[in-house]
């Protein structure tokens, strides 16, 4: 490549994406005006769906049929520290008294509110706030209501068409700039990137060469000592094997080597009576592992019905006291 071509180059990318970014604007910016309505809609929507998630769950309708006004705290805690968009949160029974809330000082008071009036599930914006009123029922009956106001972090905004000349002049002069600097230093770039590249090798592999070499000494002392250990080794072999063959001449021509031999068959015949006996031992473990397995089964069987059962009884016992609180009226 030549130093020309070189440092022209550079000089067409830069005018190419500065020319780009001068005319970006006009291909890819979008007025946003006009975009609000859509907006509000898809908040309204998405706040609908979160109040009506919250209004339908079974724990809170518990937590309202039984008064555990704990359990509803804990939801508006973790649900505010969750969404922080939502401002305030109220649940009320069905008198609309509020019984849990994000403001602890108006806990028993009346909440007046006229958002129910127009259905069960309703979300409104005034002023940038979506309120929402949703109620919360068992079957057809209300047993209390959801209120929430949201101040969302979404907001439309409007995106400039208008291209800027100085992109275009920054990046002409920029481009000249880097082609005479990128032609001046062509020069020696070569050279230099080749003694960089000696060096750097030099310096990387010099240090892994000598290691290795000391490596290699190393290891070579290792297994000078290994080689000498080990015809040592064969000498003292060597030495205990004629010793032994010694001594067996010597054992076989006593008298005791026969009353050996019919120790060995005795020996043989008690070995195999006592390997018929190990085989029953193992027989009957398996049958004892395998009544003990059948044991546990019918036993985890059990409990397992058992704790059924409990549930069921659980089950039943919320079921007629949710019953028993419909059907009596407080007072």
């Amino acid at each position: 490549m030549s130093k020309v071509t070189f440092s022209i180059i550079p000089l067409i990318v830069i005018i190419l994406l500065s020319v780009f970014f001068f005319l970006s604007p006009r291909f890819f910016a979008s007025e946003a005006a006009g975009s609000g309505g859509a907006l509000q809609e898809v908040l309204v929507k998405r706040f609908t769906n979160i109040g009506d998630l919250i209004a339908h769950a079974t724990f809170v309708e518990d937590a309202i049929i039984m008064e555990e006004v704990a359990n509803l705290n804990e939801i508006i805690d973790r649900f505010r520290r969750d969404e922080s968009e939502f401002t305030y949160i109220h649940f009320t029974d069905k008198k609309n008294k509020i019984v849990a809330s994000s403001d602890s000082n108006i806990i028993g008071k009346i909440y007046d509110s006229t958002l129910l009036k127009s259905g069960s599930s309703v979300v409104v914006e005034k002023k940038g706030v979506f309120e929402g009123g949703f109620s919360i029922k068992i079957g057809n009956t209300v047993v209390g209501a959801l209120y929430f106001g949201a101040k969302p972090k979404i907001t439309a905004s409007n995106l400039t068409t208008s291209s800027n000349p100085i992109v275009l002049g920054v990046g002409i002069v920029l481009g000249i700039i880097v082609f005479f600097i990128m032609f001046s230093t062509q020069r020696n770039l070569e050279a230099k990137i080749i003694d960089n590249i000696n060096k750097r090798q030099e310096e990387v592999f010099s240090p892994k060469i000598e290691s290795l070499r000391k490596e290699q000494e190393r290891v070579q002392r290792e297994v000078d000592g290994l080689n000498d250990k080990t015809a040592k080794v064969k000498k003292d072999l060597q030495k205990l094997d004629s010793d032994y063959k010694a001594r067996k001449k010597e054992i076989e021509s006593s008298p005791v080597m026969q009353s050996i031999d019919k120790l060995k068959e005795t020996e043989a015949e008690l070995l195999d009576r006592l390997k018929k006996l190990k085989e029953e031992e193992q027989r009957l473990s398996k049958e004892t592992i395998l009544l003990t397995q059948k044991r546990e089964e019918v036993r985890s069987a059990l409990e397992a019905e058992k704790k059924e059962e409990s549930t069921l009884h659980e089950k039943l016992d919320l079921i007629k006291r949710k019953i028993l609180h419909l059907e009596t009226p407080k007072k």
